[in-house]
């Protein structure tokens, strides 16, 4: 009998994805069984046409209903899919990164890229002294749209094997899903979307408050079993309702050095802010997504809002640690980019600028990219810096950074990459 993959190329099903949005053609939306009765799962979205029919478009957690049908990765694929990212990586000079989430929750993932398979081909590269890479991984029990219950259920069903080497490869926190993404109109947001609508969250529950008690239970279950916390939340009314969490939780089991963060940010508000920075908690952006998608924003969530997105100043200035990061495969994994992005915040497309109140200079810039996330990993005593007794990982440049145009920053070349003392790349 012939595979799913199989049958689904012998009937010309096609499928696509993009961020947290799906497409599938006709075949693909057969085979699956997705028609207009079908309702999706909480937390996602079966975009249809005046006629009710599935238009092919699947957001969020609706996902799940194509990507489940797709075959799965064995282990060594994926070891070896690790390999070949931490190879590329170190052609640009990165020695650590984090896994935004695996486990339990991610087996209905695109090629169950989520799921608790990666952990294990992670493990068995470290136990082979063959993962030359800093790895921080969040945990994933509960999948987008999932509930409490089923974060509780993950934890505790949930099973890894150990990690030979802590500094090589550590799971200290959980990942939950929050809301969407602006460009999807999935974000939850204050104010409606240029086109109308505010997104929501996408956690289980029939109405906003029960989903509002859904996610506090959700970030006090993680909370008091003593995980770091690092929530995907892009809409200003999701990030108050993520920050109301946080310190509800707080207030019920303090915890004195959680670092608790949220997770792209991208409308965040000065009480947000303000409250992050009080209890030391974090916020990670996507300055390369900024660059991206600044053009598209403005007709999303007009000019003004389009502007303020990713707040990396404003962040900066009320005390939050801010770190930086790709979302990869969202943008390249290339923190030049990001770099540039920071210090310029202007538009791929036209380069003009969004929101230049918000750039800041090249020493915070840097800083989110390496002493930050360091904290972030709860090892900004060992790593993060070059300084007698920590971990001899970096780059060497072909240029100084510290005078160039930043423009021209993308444009260096990365020379040299150490890992853990040993030479691990050289162009």
């Amino acid at each position: 009998m012939p595979t799913f993959w199989q049958q689904m190329a012998q009937g010309a099903a096609l499928v696509a994805g993009a961020a947290l949005a799906y497409w599938a053609n006709s075949e693909a939306l057969r085979r699956c069984g997705i028609d207009a009765d079908s309702v999706p799962p909480p937390g996602g979205v079966i975009d249809t046409d005046h006629a009710g029919d599935p238009t092919g478009i699947l957001r969020e957690a609706a996902q799940r209903l194509v990507q489940a049908a797709l075959p799965s990765p064995t282990v060594a694929q994926r070891r070896q899919a690790i390999r070949n990212v931490i190879r590329e990586l170190h052609t640009r000079g990165i020695t650590s990164y984090t896994e935004p989430g695996l486990g339990p929750g991610g087996a209905g993932t695109l090629f169950g890229g989520l799921s608790t398979d990666n952990w294990t081909a992670y493990a068995e590269l470290a136990e082979a002294g063959e993962l030359d890479a800093r790895v921080s991984v969040l945990l994933l029990p509960a999948p987008m749209g999932g509930s409490a219950d089923d974060l509780r259920k993950g934890l505790a069903e949930l099973r890894r094997p150990r990690s030979a080497d802590p500094r090589v490869l550590r799971a200290i926190g959980v990942k939950i899903f929050a809301d969407g993404v602006p460009p999807n109109r999935t974000a939850w947001m204050k104010e409606p979307y240029a086109d109308g609508g505010h997104g929501a969250l996408c956690v289980h529950g029939d109405t906003p408050a029960l989903q509002v008690d859904e996610l506090h239970e959700m970030v006090r279950i993680a909370h008091e079993a003593g995980f770091q916390l690092g929530v995907h939340v892009t809409g200003d009314l999701a990030i108050d309702t993520v920050v109301d969490a946080f310190v509800s939780a707080q207030a019920l089991a303090r915890r004195p050095d959680a670092r608790h963060y949220v997770i792209h940010g991208d409308f965040i508000g000065a009480d947000s802010l303000r409250r992050l920075a009080a209890n030391g908690w974090g916020v990670n952006m996507n300055p390369a997504i900024k660059w991206t998608v600044s053009d598209l924003m403005d007709a999303v969530v007009g000019p003004e809002r389009s502007a303020y997105q990713w707040p990396v100043r404003s962040a900066v200035d009320a005390g939050v640690t801010v770190c930086a990061s790709s979302d990869a495969p969202i943008t390249e994994p290339d923190w030049r980019q990001g770099v540039a992005s920071i210090l310029l915040r202007e538009s791929k497309a036209g380069g003009r600028p969004s929101g230049p109140e918000q750039c800041v200079p090249l020493a915070e810039a840097l800083r989110a990219y390496t002493a930050n996330p360091a904290w972030q990993d709860f090892a900004d005593t060992w790593k993060g810096t070059i300084e007698p007794g920590k971990v001899a990982d970096l780059c060497v440049l072909d240029r100084p950074l510290l005078d160039l145009e930043p423009h021209a920053v993308t444009e260096a070349e990365v020379d040299l990459t150490v890992f853990d003392g040993r030479v691990v790349f050289e162009r």
